[in-house]
């Protein structure tokens, strides 16, 4: 059955050939989809590690004016920021919060082992009140951090897992810069956070850590964007007596207020755009896909009428011509699924655009299901079609 369903496949040739060559790029369109849609979920199922409702990310820009000054201002707007009543907490952090699409990336190392790490400069020690973070081990800063001779710093868990592993982390020791470069900014963990992942929550569980400085600490750069928690159920009109407050005092300042609810949105949707722009394409492709596949064995019917009627009158059942076609279309995935394996399989092998092998297998596993299912799908139609002609009206006709 085998031997013979190869042979009819090679006398059409030719169409085989180019359905051959549409299920490969199907598979490897839906292949690519089914890769994003893993990781994202992956990403999704993984803790967020911070809470954006009720905050306002307040940016500051102050130009040409002195360091000692922008830190005096800086201070009073804090200040000025936390009397209000619907304000529950207010603290000064690095420009590259959630959703900023700033990331500030250096190596960190302990011993043999290196990362490449987010970094988060935080000069208020409400910072981790203002994004509700979660320790996971240790304790979050204090005001006797600010110059402590052991250089405090606060890592996220998987940081931890991946330079201390199963050994506590709590006192021990970091460092910046490769494991080539000698070590000379060495920091001490004094506590671990739960999970934090600034891109959200379609974006990796990135190795992150924290910084404390103090806008008293003129060695230290003075940031420039405030962190703000409401209160719930804080009407929005805060938000303009809040800018008044700031531009009071920052005379000739730029400020630029957003809510944290409107950032997440406005990336997500923005990091989503390539990959409902791949998925539509890939419903395209399938639908026509689909549409060929169910032309071409319809047409086939019809171009070998007599062949089916010959068969039926040398004994063939309706199951026998039924499997016949079924058996043909299942043999063309094969040989365009093959092809696509080849080429699916040499992006985890080489490693490329950073997915887990795991992923990449799951992908081609779906994938592969998918793409059977629909042939399935498209030649159960026609093959009963095919399976009723009864032998005598199809000789007579011919």
């Amino acid at each position: 059955m085998i031997r013979h369903l190869f042979k009819l496949i090679w006398n059409r040739k030719g169409s085989n050939f180019l359905m051959i060559v549409e299920i490969f790029f199907s598979f490897i369109i839906l292949f690519g989809v089914i890769t994003l849609g893993i990781f994202f979920y992956q990403n999704y199922k993984k803790p967020l590690g911070f809470n954006y409702e009720h905050v306002l990310v307040l940016n500051v820009q102050a130009h040409d004016v002195p360091a000692a000054e922008k830190r005096e201002g800086l201070e009073q707007i804090v200040n000025r920021l936390s009397a209000f009543e619907e304000v529950q907490h207010v603290a000064v952090g690095s420009e590259n919060g959630p959703y900023s699409y700033n990331t500030w990336s250096t190596g960190l190392t302990r011993k043999n082992k290196e990362i490449i790490s987010n970094m988060v400069v935080v000069q208020h020690d409400a910072f981790k009140e203002v994004l509700q973070l979660q320790m996971a081990e240790g304790r979050w800063f204090n005001e006797s951090d600010a110059f402590s001779d052991a250089k405090p710093i606060i890592i996220t868990r998987d940081a931890k897992n991946q330079l201390f592993g199963d050994e506590p982390a709590i006192g021990g020791k970091v460092s910046f810069g490769s494991t080539r470069e000698k070590q000379n900014d060495v920091r001490t963990v004094i506590g671990v956070v739960e999970a934090y992942k600034p891109r959200g929550e379609m974006g990796e569980q990135s190795y992150s850590y924290f910084l404390r400085t103090s806008l008293a600490d003129t060695s230290q750069q003075a940031h420039s964007t405030i962190y703000v928690r409401l209160k719930e159920g804080t009407p929005p009109v805060i938000e303009e007596a809040l800018l008044d407050a700031a531009e009071a005092i920052g005379r000739g300042w730029t400020f630029n207020l957003r809510q944290m609810t409107d950032m997440r949105t406005t990336y997500l949707k923005q990091s989503l755009i390539p990959s409902s722009a791949l998925f539509i394409v890939c419903v395209f492709l399938i639908l026509n896909v689909a549409l060929g596949l169910f032309g071409v064995l319809w047409q086939s019917i019809n171009k070998r009428y007599s062949e089916i009627g010959l068969r039926r009158a040398l004994g063939a059942s309706a199951g026998d011509i039924y499997r016949q076609f079924m058996g043909e279309i299942l043999v063309l995935a094969t040989f365009g699924l093959i092809l696509g394996f080849f080429f699916a399989v040499q992006l985890p092998i080489l490693g490329l655009f950073g997915f887990t092998t795991a992923t990449y297998l799951s992908a081609i596993a779906i994938a592969a299901l998918l793409i059977y299912g629909l042939v399935l799908a498209c030649a159960l139609y026609p093959s009963r079609q095919a399976a009723a002609i009864h032998p005598a009206i199809a000789l007579h006709e011919e």
